[in-house]
């Protein structure tokens, strides 16, 4: 085997249909990147069963990958898009870098419409779902004829090129030897008739080029006459090139693609040497070729002037015309697959009502269902969990199920109030009930009369508001602070803890009939650390949010940064998570998240690991904060309960980037 690899080789077709990529009966040569041994015995079944002669050699990690392609030049390569620890796009990358000329299809399982058109953008040249193997057979042919197309059309570039600059060389020395002796003359008349001969030779082989191309090749003047209609031309258009010659080519383009050729002509008139380096014109609804017998296909068109002085093409223009009529089906087919996915989205969330909710787990779908099964009733829920599981999510989500979701969602963050405020928030109070109640206020419950009343931290309760608050869900009335008029309400309570209430109720710190009343139907959140891969549902759900409001462009999170996310413990949970993906989001200058973007520690559940003095001092304060929701100063506040000046304590806080916001 020599060092260097060999080069891609034209199809051909063997006696019995068998597809091969040389001109012997040598078989195809494939490399397959695929870990999953079944997959890859079904893969080359199915090849065999189209007709394939073929020679397989498969790998299954990034290293064979590379040692394959270094080996040798394949004619083709399949592989996997998703692999352990070697994906389908670093695969196209390496691949494209080492042998760009060679085709490859991605054999894969569904990755979603939007990754299958990157992986066609970035370079790839099909994509074959995996439960899909029967359009293998086609792919491959269609890749094989394209990547021999791509291949004519190089050499046919690179003929040119030889050609012209041969041309030029010839001339050049003619030129220089015309300054000399005029006894060298007749030498010269000769050597020129020589050059003249092997300009009219490469014309010829030039001429067997264009005639051989798949694309349609037309030479025209600056009156859209034709003088040059290739076999490609032909098909495409079905006029003979008896019959194309001398005549005018506008019947047979649209009035865009005529307007487009007129405007470049107008830009290059003939006897300008602008040498610009041509037009492009992608295909599009209106750029289409007409048939003779009337009927439009899809084009894309090259237009440039021909540059040959002194011969009969000065003066014209080569319109070169490619047939994407089945690749425009293609693409109307995807946009339609994707207004599809973008309705079924829809009916899904109308469906389940979901959408805030993130998670696939059994113990958030064990949530799901508990919400479904009490949301469209009138009972009290109590919704425990550790801080920043998605407390105030569940309440939502109770809410706009229910028949109340006409009306308002009342939030009352109990912990984030003092204790004096508590029962003038939720009950509301009259003119001259205390000092500084200059008017009357409508309390928390009267704004929920007809909704949903949503008591967070309902634990933090002073032990005086709890009998009040008790009477109200029982009764559904209450008087105001300093008021003597009953007022009565239709309100739905959810309540919400971080706290084990029954332990509280044995402490003495929280009423045991008030515990009873709340705990008719509790919804007991799982931590984050027990939800398995939602965690990675979350981040990727997170990113998306977050590339939105801040105008980013990433696409994805790295294996290394997935696996650091997986064996985190969340202590602060999705509220964490959340936070750590915006600043990771921030972070991250190119299109992926990576591990160095992730401000978290690489400690996992059941470490040994002693904390330093700085990790207690934050989880410290973060204590205090959740406990307080988030209140710094005031004599209920977390510089209180910590026995620090609040300026100290906001110190602290900026150094180690603690925002109280965050346990609000």
């Amino acid at each position: 085997m020599s060092d260097a690899p060999s080069p891609p080789r034209p199809p051909t077709t063997h006696p019995g249909g068998q597809v091969s990529m040389v001109e012997t009966d040598e078989p195809l040569r494939i490399v397959l990147l695929e870990d999953v041994a079944t997959d890859a015995e079904l893969i080359q079944a199915e090849l065999a069963r189209e007709g394939f002669d073929f020679k397989v050699r498969q790998v299954t990690s990034r290293d064979g990958f590379e040692l394959a392609l270094q080996a040798e030049t394949p004619d083709l390569i399949l592989t996997d898009y998703n692999l352990p620890a070697f994906d389908g796009p670093e695969a196209l990358e390496m691949a494209l870098e080492m042998h760009p000329d060679v085709p490859v299809v991605f054999v894969s399982g569904a990755i979603g419409e939007e990754r299958a058109i990157e992986t066609l953008k970035q370079g790839a040249t099909d994509y074959v779902l995996k439960d899909r193997l029967s359009r293998l057979g086609p792919a491959v042919r269609r890749a094989l004829r394209e990547a021999a197309e791509r291949n004519a059309r190089k050499r046919a570039e690179e003929a040119l090129r030889d050609a012209k600059d041969a041309l030029e060389q010839k001339v050049e020395a003619r030129t220089a030897d015309l300054s000399e002796a005029n006894e060298r003359l007749k030498a010269e008349v000769e050597e020129r008739k020589r050059a003249e001969q092997a300009l009219r030779a490469r014309e010829t082989e030039l001429s067997g080029i264009i005639n051989s191309a798949i694309d349609a090749i037309i030479s025209i003047d600056e009156r859209l006459t034709v003088h040059r209609w290739n076999p490609a031309a032909e098909r495409a258009f079905g006029v003979p090139a008896t019959e194309a010659h001398d005549t005018d080519i506008t019947p047979l383009l649209s009035p865009a693609l005529e307007a487009i050729v007129r405007s470049y002509i107008d830009e290059n008139p003939p006897g300008t040497d602008t040498r610009d380096e041509g037009r492009y014109v992608s295909a599009s609804d209106e750029v289409h070729g007409i048939r003779r017998d009337g009927s439009a296909f899809c084009v894309e068109a090259t237009l440039s002037q021909i540059h040959a002085p002194e011969s009969s093409s000065e003066g014209r223009y080569l319109l070169i015309l490619r047939d994407v009529h089945e690749v425009k089906q293609a693409e109307d087919r995807l946009q339609q697959l994707q207004s599809e996915r973008v309705y079924l989205r829809e009916e899904i969330e109308s469906e389940y009502n979901f959408k805030e909710i993130v998670g696939a787990s059994p113990p958030i779908q064990s949530i799901f269902d508990a919400i479904d099964q009490v949301a469209d009733t009138e009972t009290t829920v109590l919704v425990c969990g550790e801080t920043g599981t998605g407390k105030e999510l569940v309440a939502r989500a109770l809410h706009d199920r229910s028949r109340r979701s006409e009306e308002t969602l009342v939030k009352v963050n109990c912990a984030a109030l003092p204790a004096h405020l508590i029962e003038s928030e939720l009950f509301g109070h009259e003119k001259g009930a205390f000092t500084g109640a200059t008017k009357q206020r409508i309390g928390r419950f009267e704004l929920a009369d007809g909704g949903t009343l949503f008591l967070d931290e309902i634990g933090e309760l002073p032990m005086e508001t709890q009998s009040k608050l008790l009477r109200a869900l029982q009764e559904q009335e209450f008087e105001r602070v300093g008021g003597e008029e009953t007022v009565h309400v239709d309100t739905r309570i959810i309540a919400a803890t971080n706290r084990e209430l029954e332990e509280e109720v044995e402490r003495g710190s929280f009423r045991q009939d008030l515990y009873y009343r709340l705990n008719i139907f509790p919804i007991c959140l799982p931590p984050l650390r027990d939800r398995g891969d939602d965690v990675q549902l979350l981040a990727d759900h997170f990113v998306e949010t977050f590339s939105g409001r801040t105008g980013t462009e990433i696409t994805g999170i790295d294996p290394g940064a997935r696996a650091m996310l997986q064996r985190y413990d969340w202590p602060g949970n999705v509220r964490e998570l959340a936070n750590i993906i915006e600043r990771a989001v921030i972070l991250a200058r190119g299109e992926t998240i990576r591990a160095e973007h992730l401000s978290i520690q690489a400690r996992t559940s059941g470490t040994s690991r002693f904390p330093t003095m700085e990790e207690a001092q934050c989880r410290h304060i973060i204590d205090a904060l959740e406990r307080t929701g988030g209140v710094v100063g005031g004599a209920q506040g977390a510089a209180a309960m910590l026995d620090l000046p609040r300026t100290t304590l906001l110190s602290q806080m900026d150094r180690l980037g603690i925002d109280p916001s965050d346990y609000r």
